[in-house]
């Protein structure tokens, strides 16, 4: 799939090489929030079955998903708690780099620490699981089309539904990780923006560093996510049998319709 100037990170997880093969193209899409989609971009991306929005009720109210047509809308937000749940609130880029000074200036724990803790969260919350049942039911149900599931920046709540999908379809962790720092490359220019913000409002080089260590995707914090998964669970087949109602048949129809031998 192309890469689309309106939404630089929504990309086809086609192509990653599973076990015995490769994810198949057109079924599963990850990405960050779709607003900006013009209605060419929406011809590209053809038939989609459903939309999963995994964004809060402030930032879905505030930049809504366009109209995809024949796709089916689903709110599923995966949010935090505490700060970061606060943060999330924020609507512009300007006002999340101001409100993450404010916590550098009150002595808050960096990403590194903070981050690591969220994604452990988020791989065991139950909304998680969740939103992982609904992507492969609806895959099931509609072998043909697409899914789309996307959160704001489609780093932190993608990465996660992301690394759990690839997990259960075959891949290995140097795909998975290899696919999570894409990210990193598709938002070069919010990463430019955010740390420029950083440097106006501070003057302060360590500053900016702490800004841009919560707008990076960083492999620390998706492993949280994943040793928290291999702790619970011992595996992803484990965790969608304990995190979901998928049965075994589903699972299996899943597999086959996502993966092919040849990319």
């Amino acid at each position: 799939m192309d890469r689309m100037t309106a939404c630089p990170n929504l990309r086809d997880l086609g192509g990653i090489k599973v076990r015995g093969g490769f994810v198949r193209p057109g079924h599963l899409i990850r990405s960050g929030a779709l607003w900006r989609l013009t209605d060419e971009d929406i011809a590209k991306l053809g038939s989609v079955s459903a939309v999963f929005d995994m964004r809060s009720e402030n930032e879905r109210s505030y930049k809504p998903d366009p109209l995809i047509p024949g796709a089916e809308y689903v709110h599923m937000p995966i949010t935090e708690n505490g700060r970061r749940k606060f943060i999330q609130s924020k609507r512009t880029l300007r006002d999340k780099v101001e409100d993450i000074l404010a916590g550098y200036s009150r002595g808050e724990p960096s990403s590194a620490l903070r981050m690591r803790e969220v994604y452990g969260e988020m791989a065991l919350s139950a909304h998680t699981g969740r939103c992982i049942e609904k992507v492969i039911r609806t895959t099931v149900r509609f072998p043909d089309s697409k899914v789309i599931y996307h959160c704001s920046a489609g780093k932190d709540r993608a990465g996660v539904i992301t690394a759990l999908l690839l997990r259960l379809l075959g891949a290995d962790d140097r795909e998975i990780y290899a696919d999570y720092l894409l990210t990193n490359v598709a938002l070069d220019h919010e990463l430019e923006e955010a740390g420029a913000a950083a440097i106006s409002s501070t003057g302060d080089p360590k500053a900016a560093e702490y800004v841009l260590g919560f707008f990076a995707a960083c492999p620390c914090w998706l492993a949280s996510a994943l040793d928290a998964v291999d702790r619970r669970f011992g595996s992803a087949d484990g965790y969608i049998t304990q995190m979901t109602n998928i049965s075994e048949e589903e699972i299996a129809e899943f597999k086959s319709i996502c993966t092919e031998i040849s990319p």
